[in-house]
């Protein structure tokens, strides 16, 4: 029998769980990037990260970023550096807001992306990949991950889904060259992680949906190691 006060859910049950020194230093950094863009004053980022580091459980965090927005950019975006095995990684992170990727995108060996409590959604349809193997660690505590592969492409995955989480991939695991190839790392305890070939509407949105045969990918899709017309692989332009 459920002997939880009325009102609550598992939401709530993990926010009272007790962070750790990473999550009091994910929130102290995010912090200071709003400082130097000038959102808070240097007397608010004292008494803030003060409470940061004498914050116990995530309930304690959440409260001390929510009125700073969601960083992005301010015009259009940089052009990305070429791609190269000497890339530096792209870290993504924010807190309790959305992170997304989508469109043609440069994607070197490794992304990084951090979100607690938010929503993370990354699409690699249209990516331009600078590896046949792209490395995508994901840190999404108490939020929402959707990961959107090219056809064809292969995703092994090593996730930690602690804390009633979830991961549900519905793509192969095993490597097919020439496809490329996703290794999934980082963990979504108390959230979920899904990684498909093309999404419906609600799985985007973050709703459920009834997924179709794994085995009978329907019209028009390709089989694996057989991409759809306008693919990108990594070396051609």
């Amino acid at each position: 029998m459920d002997t939880r006060p009325s009102g609550t859910g598992p939401e709530d049950d993990g926010l009272r769980m007790r962070a750790a020194d990473r999550d009091r230093d994910d929130v102290a950094e995010i912090l200071r990037d709003a400082a130097a863009e000038g959102r808070i004053t240097l007397e608010e980022l004292d008494e803030r990260l003060d409470r940061v580091y004498r914050a116990r459980t995530y309930a304690d965090l959440r409260p001390i970023t929510a009125d700073l927005p969601v960083p992005g950019p301010a015009g259009p975006p940089a052009p990305a550096a070429p791609p190269g095995p000497a890339a530096a990684p792209l870290v993504l992170r924010t807190a309790a807001g959305t992170i997304a990727r989508r469109g043609v995108w440069h994607v070197p060996q490794r992304v990084e992306a951090v979100n607690p409590y938010g929503t993370i959604r990354l699409d690699f349809r249209e990516a331009v990949l600078s590896s046949q193997v792209t490395e995508v660690h994901v840190s999404g505590a108490w939020g929402e991950t959707r990961i959107i592969l090219p056809d064809g492409a292969t995703a092994e995955m090593d996730v930690d889904t602690s804390w009633f989480g979830s991961a549900d991939s519905r793509v192969p695991a095993v490597p097919a060259p020439p496809a490329p190839h996703f290794r999934i790392t980082g963990g979504v305890k108390g959230g979920s992680l899904r990684v498909r070939y093309r999404m419906r509407l609600e799985d985007w949105l973050g709703g459920s949906a009834h997924p179709a045969d794994p085995h009978h990918p329907g019209p028009g899709t390709p089989w694996p190691g057989h991409p759809g017309p306008g693919h990108t692989w990594p070396g051609r332009p």
